[in-house]
């Protein structure tokens, strides 16, 4: 078959994911460690924050709204 299911050599591609990020930045102060600069990072986590934190308060007044006996 043409899986290549053995321990063949590794495709550049993969070889590249794998290894560690190259130091040529020296690690600024605003990137991590994998050179991902970290406002973006920043900006995804506090966006997904405030989605769920918006879904939990809406789920809640959605069964307070819903409850007879409230």
């Amino acid at each position: 078959g043409a899986g290549g299911r053995g321990a063949g050599p590794v495709p550049r591609r993969v070889a590249a994911l794998l290894a560690p990020a190259p130091r040529s930045h020296r690690g600024l102060p605003w990137s991590l460690p994998w050179g991902v600069p970290w406002l973006p990072v920043l900006s995804v986590a506090t966006l997904l924050a405030v989605s769920a934190l918006c879904a939990f308060t809406a789920a809640h007044d959605i069964h307070l709204l819903l409850d007879p006996r409230g």
